[in-house]
């Protein structure tokens, strides 16, 4: 389950994929559903307390363990708040930020963009954050799909065999 944390415990962004079909259109609700199936838990009483408006008028997300997922069409939906340690790469969730783009290894134009703005937004809430791939903490993966070091070294301009062309 999520514990409460401060902002300033953060130091790291991890960036994650959904390991779906590339351009397939999951949405943060099946994500929440399969972290539920793995055992996630959120601690709900986190988010009443940052955000009792959204408890009380949307259907919560009692498991999605990202802070930010990054759907096919670019929508940025909100998981975890940032107060609430999340559940995504073992080891780190008490000082990361989890973000995760729907797909496996190519995304499309409107989510590197969404992906871009919400880190430009962490980086100004959260100064000196590290940005990182969750493969960074496991040779075993591959996720993101992609070198997130190559590709924050680049300004943000993602090589063009991780784009995702829509037809």
């Amino acid at each position: 389950m999520g514990s409460k944390r401060t902002l300033d415990s953060i130091r790291e962004i991890v960036i994650h994929c959904a390991d779906t079909p590339n351009g397939r259109p999951n949405t943060i609700e099946d994500i929440d559903d399969w972290h539920r199936q793995r055992g996630f838990r959120r601690n709900l009483s986190i988010l009443a307390e940052f955000d009792p408006v959204a408890l009380q008028t949307e259907p919560p997300l009692a498991h999605v363990g990202y802070h930010y997922v990054i759907e096919v069409d670019g929508m940025i939906q909100k998981g975890r708040p940032l107060a609430e340690t999340g559940a995504h790469v073992r080891m780190h969730n008490r000082i990361s930020v989890g973000i995760c783009l729907v797909g496996r290894d190519q995304f499309t134009l409107m989510q590197w963009a969404a992906m871009k703005v919400v880190i430009e937004h962490l980086q100004q809430q959260l100064p000196g954050v590290h940005i990182v791939g969750h493969r960074d903490f496991d040779n075993r993966k591959t996720c993101p799909g992609f070198d997130v070091s190559e590709w924050v070294n680049s300004g943000f301009i993602p090589d063009s065999a991780h784009i995702l062309i829509q037809g």
